[in-house]
């Protein structure tokens, strides 16, 4: 009886993720890069998958997401990037300001990238959105972003390759509607890592 109610248990978890959360949908495959989006409960903006797969090692692909400063090379729309914190050699939080088309404001955030290695060949960085900071304090005409779910998930393919993924939902934060928001979600993921495959290629 009891492990027939852990298996019940087990079901219905597996279940209620199902049914919170569509099958992704291809939205943009472009340049070897591929953009999923579906839609998840609780969350008013979609959530995105990006793919793509980069001639390097592991380790460079590594050293290249811990580069803070780096990150102007391939951060669609950056306007400021600045390191927080380094409370670990494999945590680090990043200041991240983003352009928004007028009338938009600006936006930025405060998240925390927490490097795992679950195998030889493989990394994992999860991502934290943090709302506050004494380092990094909301700014006049800045809307922070304070909800952020995500993670990116490197792979040793072999013959000098790694697949990257990252998936991630953020709220924009403000009073924009979430059809705006959702339109930018192909777009700004796909610039991105378009521009990160060129740059650790490079």
């Amino acid at each position: 009886m009891y492990y027939r109610t852990i298996l019940l248990l087990v079901n219905f978890i597996l279940f209620s993720e199902f049914i919170g959360a569509q099958n992704w949908d291809l939205a943009k495959d472009k340049n070897g890069v591929r953009v999923y989006t579906r839609k998840i409960e609780n969350w008013g903006i979609k959530e995105y998958k990006v793919k793509i797969t980069v001639k390097a090692s592991l380790s460079v692909v590594v050293a290249a997401l811990k580069d803070v400063p780096g990150r102007y090379n391939w951060l669609h729309n950056a306007l400021e990037i600045r390191e927080v914190e380094r409370p670990d050699k494999d945590v680090v939080i990043v200041y991240n300001k983003v352009d928004a088309p007028w009338p938009v404001s600006d936006r930025d955030n405060i998240t925390s990238f927490s490097f795992s290695y679950p195998t030889s060949k493989s990394a994992r960085i999860d991502m934290k959105a943090i709302a506050t900071h004494k380092k990094a304090p909301i700014y006049d005409g800045v809307v922070r972003i304070k909800r952020i779910k995500g993670y990116w998930l490197l792979k040793d393919k072999g013959n000098g390759y790694v697949e990257l993924i990252q998936q991630c939902v953020a709220e924009a934060g403000g009073s924009l509607p979430d059809w705006l928001v959702n339109s930018a979600v192909v777009d700004n993921p796909y610039n991105t890592m378009y521009k990160l495959k060129k740059y650790i290629e490079s």
